[in-house]
């Protein structure tokens, strides 16, 4: 009886509990709550919110808002804190009918120095980057420094490709470096630091590669997918603005340290050679033109190959920052980034007959594995320091130097089985890119709402190639018709090529803009006007050289050790005269006129002109004999610009944008000679080549409902008149040259989509573009005639190289401020386009569609302290090349073997390159 009483008590006690439980959880409540910025109304993502008479604390979600559950009626006390923010303190009274909710505003925590108002907001959140796309006179895409942060991408080349309607050109070893914009391709494309066009360290084109920066010294990145007058007119594809880390209101320090591995190298081999093995300077630079080279002039360490087991990658990175001196007036902000990555490539590539076969169906000479062992050394540095004489007047002095090291070593097997012969060939590069930009601004409140600003801008862009050293050596085999298996017969070192390319770009800018707002017809007005000056000279300087073995000379042939080979070189030991070797010096006058005009209270017109008056000079080494040796080019273009900005409500925007831009051609385009490519002799094209000209016309929907969300759906269309491409003409009977000409008119059209949006701790961001664009331009045909076989001129409508049908970007993202955690997953999606433009009618090289995923997180461990980690390419995605050609009418017409790659009886593989997966583990420190 005892027992069953005790185990009754226990039974009525548990539900006695249990309904105690319910009947307080019944009372308890949930409040709601916002907290927004005061002064944009913004909301803070990440704000803390601590309850005082509660224990926990409380983070404000991607979606603006935040959640405290099971509070019991009564009143409590909020405390809000945000970094920049003065921390707000608020009373709420909870009630048991709800809901509960409740708004909170936090003021920027600014420094008040006399009159002068410096805000700590900078622009690196994501809400930031909203609000720029909102504001910006121009169609603007916008990525945050926060975003890039959290990013799996390394340099800005990568970042590009996150941005809508945007692809990226990559060079051998799968880094990313050229960026095309909704199918234009990098040509027709602008790159500015902080509103400042820089030159480019290309040893012939005008384009910036995007690789040279490191991503993290950025603030943000915006890309302008329209111009306006106040903007250079240099962008038919877009303008890409690299905006550099400013100086901060208070102390900021950010540090970094990771590293990681390719697992390539578990596969293959990563080869490398002493650079100290080189020489800086070719013989004719040393010496003068007329001098002989030796054999002793070229020295053989850097084609002395040793393996290095498991390449470690790293990066580092630290941004220092504050405002010093009486009153705080002067702020400064140093930001570095140093990467030392190696990569690495896997290629199987079909080498092709500089002609085709009749009916141009392919023709291939052999068939080559290739190997890239690939170490990237990349430095930033970006400093800036300003002074606020008073609250109408500021100075300010920025300077950024980037310099990317390349050291490369290709190795190639050629299978040349019609001729029973393996060519190996070993090619040792060092490529170091670098650009310099000073520029000193200032902008000053004059009375009366009239504005001036400018800028005095002295930028460098170096380019240096030295020694660049390649040789093969070759053995016959001899084929077992039983077995197949390959028998060597002999081993002989073969050709050796020493090349040495060097060039700079040096520019002197000055900028001045004067801005007047007022009032016209009782509708706020605003007038800017403005001017470009830029001198630019362009110095470019390329020495090859070829030693050929000498048989016999040190033992019994053949040589199989490059350091037995004796060699004599060729040509007399003369340097070979090209129109590579050359000075061109650019004058560029711009002026424009640009109004701002509130017709009614929702419509905003935005227009004007602006004049570019281009006057150029060229001067190469060519023979008096040559024509076009130097000449002189001048031109005036007009380009007006209008587009209705018209706001259907606070956080909704139609835009409509016309402008006109030009491209003018790359400075290797207008030389009257060039050098000769892996098929073809290159040329320039001074006598008949015109520049580019573009009418181009933007529709944009946006709608910002959320701090970090957006809408944007918008199309485009671009009318182009003179586009640049390279087509054959015949420079003998069986040979061509390769020169720039314009086409005619190209077209090109499409659709834009940009979704952000986020569910308490979950994100998602996702755009989408399809564009369109046909070109007409003169292929050659080749055809057999009474004469054998030959070639003709037919024209080909395509689409412009580099134009995806479909680009998409996918990204989930995970951030929660209460466990500290960030995780982003991110895929990209390119469609099929033109990789390379053959010459020939129907053999452009087509890069087949691409899906990379990469993942990224970071983890905060201790306050301040935080570790990161990025894995690139996790699904080891290959580049494929493809001919729009039959393999089954190849195998027809060749009576050939099958061979390698093929997997599709209706297209034809020439090349799949495989770079497999990058890892990088680090920590970050942030004060």
């Amino acid at each position: 009886m005892p027992l069953t009483f005790t185990l009754f008590l226990k039974r009525t006690a548990g539900i006695v509990s249990f309904l105690l439980f319910l009947m307080s959880t019944a009372f308890t409540q949930t409040l709601k709550g916002r907290v927004n910025d005061a002064a944009t109304g913004d909301p803070l993502v990440g704000a803390t919110v601590k309850v005082a008479e509660m224990p926990s604390k409380h983070f404000v979600q991607l979606d603006g808002t935040f959640t405290i559950k099971n509070i019991k009626p009564g009143t409590y006390h909020l405390e809000v804190k945000y970094l920049s923010y003065k921390t707000a303190k608020q009373e709420v009274t909870i009630t048991s009918a709800g809901p509960n909710t409740v708004s909170v505003v936090l003021d920027p925590d600014v420094s008040e120095l006399s009159t002068v108002t410096i805000s700590a907001a900078g622009y690196s959140s994501d809400r930031k980057a909203r609000d720029l796309e909102k504001n910006a006179e121009a169609l603007v895409n916008v990525v945050s420094a926060k975003t890039i942060q959290l990013s799996s991408d390394l340099t800005v080349a990568n970042v590009m490709q996150r941005v809508s309607g945007v692809t990226i050109e990559k060079n051998s070893a799968g880094e990313g470096r050229y960026p095309i914009i909704r199918g234009m391709e990098k040509r027709y494309i602008n790159t500015l630091v902080n509103g400042i066009k820089i030159p480019s360290p290309d040893n012939k084109n005008r384009y910036v590669p995007l690789d040279l920066f490191p991503s993290e010294i950025l603030d943000h990145l915006e890309v302008s997918k329209s111009l306006t007058p106040s903007m250079e007119g240099d962008a038919i594809g877009g303008t890409i603005n690299l905006v550099m880390k400013d100086a901060p209101s208070h102390l900021v320090i950010d540090g970094n340290f990771a590293a990681g591995y390719n697992n390539i190298f578990d596969s293959q081999p990563y080869k490398q050679f002493s650079t100290s093995g080189s020489s800086k300077y070719a013989p004719a630079e040393l010496n003068g033109n007329n001098y002989a080279a030796q054999v002793g002039d070229f020295p053989r360490g850097s084609l002395n190959y040793t393996t290095k087991n498991t390449p470690v990658n790293m990066t580092a990175g630290l941004t220092i920052g504050n405002r010093f001196g009486k009153d705080k007036k002067f702020g400064f902000m140093v930001s570095g980034s140093y990467q030392n990555n190696y990569r690495g490539t896997s290629s199987t590539f079909f080498l092709p007959n500089a002609q085709p076969s009749v009916n141009n169906v392919p023709s291939f000479q052999e068939l080559q594995q290739r190997q890239y062992s690939a170490q990237s050394q990349r430095l930033g540095i970006n400093a800036k320091l300003d002074y606020q004489i008073n609250s109408k007047n500021k100075i300010s002095l920025y300077n950024l130097y980037v310099n990317l090291k390349d050291v490369q070593e290709r190795n190639i097997v050629d299978t040349i089985v019609l001729n029973s012969i393996v060519n190996y060939q070993d090619r040792s590069t060092v490529q170091q890119q670098s650009i310099n930009n000073s520029t000193l601004q200032g902008t000053h409140d004059l009375n009366n709402g009239l504005k001036l600003d400018w800028s005095l801008v002295y930028s460098l862009a170096n380019n240096r190639l030295p020694d660049q050293a390649y040789f093969s050596h070759q053995y016959g085999f001899q084929i077992d018709s039983q077995t197949g298996l390959m028998t060597k017969q002999s081993d002989d070192i073969q050709k050796m090529n020493r090349l040495w390319m060097a060039n700079s770009d040096k520019d002197y800018s000055a900028y001045v803009n004067m801005t007047q707002q007022g009032m016209l017809l009782d509708r706020k007005m605003e007038l800017k006007v403005g001017a470009v000056f830029r001198d630019k000279k362009r110095d470019n300087i390329y020495n090859e050289y070829s030693l050929s073995p000498v048989p016999g000379a040190k033992g019994a042939q053949p040589y199989t050790n490059i350091n037995d080979a004796i060699y004599t070189v060729d040509n007399n030991g003369l340097s070979p005269v090209n129109g590579n070797n050359y000075t061109f010096k650019e004058h560029l006058t711009e002026a424009y006129v640009q109004f701002k005009w509130e017709l009614l209270n929702k419509l905003e017109m935005l227009g004007g002109l602006r004049a570019e008056q281009t006057h150029q000079h060229y001067d190469t080494q060519l023979t008096e004999s040559k024509p076009y040796r130097y000449g002189t080019i001048d031109y005036v273009d007009l380009l007006p610009s209008l587009q209705f900005k018209y706001a259907l409500t606070e956080n909704q925007n139609l835009r409509l944008a016309y402008y006109k831009a030009l491209t003018r051609p790359s400075f290797i385009d207008l030389i009257p000679d060039g050098v000769q490519g892996e098929v073809f002799k290159e040329e320039g094209n001074p006598s008949g080549l015109n520049h580019t000209t573009a009418n181009n016309v933007d529709f944009r929907y946006e709608f910002f409902p959320g701090s970090s969300d957006e809408i944007l759906i918008g199309t485009f269309y671009k009318n182009i008149k003179d586009p640049i491409e390279y087509t054959a003409i015949k420079s003998g009977v069986t040979s061509q040259t390769l020169i720039p000409q314009n086409f005619g008119t190209a077209t090109n059209f499409g659709v834009e989509a940009v979704i952000t949006k986020y569910f308490g701790p979950f994100g998602i961001s996702a755009n989408y573009t399809f564009t369109r664009s046909r070109i007409t331009t003169d292929k050659l045909v080749s055809y057999l005639s009474d004469k054998g076989q030959t070639t003709r001129l037919d024209p080909e409508t395509r689409p412009l190289q580099g134009q995806s049908d479909h680009v998409g970007n996918l990204s989930l993202l995970y951030k929660n401020p209460k466990l500290g955690l960030d995780i982003q997953i991110a895929g990209v999606y390119t469609g099929e386009r033109i990789a390379l433009v053959s010459p020939y009618y129907g053999l452009d090289y087509w890069q087949a569609p691409t899906t990379q995923l990469d993942f990224s997180f970071e983890k905060s461990l201790i306050k301040k302290l935080s570790l990161y980690g990025k894995i690139n390419n996790i699904t080891n995605t290959p580049m494929q090349l493809e001919l729009h050609k039959s393999y089954a009418e190849y195998l027809a017409f060749q009576g050939s073997k099958p061979l390698n790659l093929q997997t599709d009886p209706n297209k034809f593989i020439v090349q799949k390159d495989y770079f497999k997966t990058s890892f990088l583990l680090g920590l970050r420190y942030k004060l």
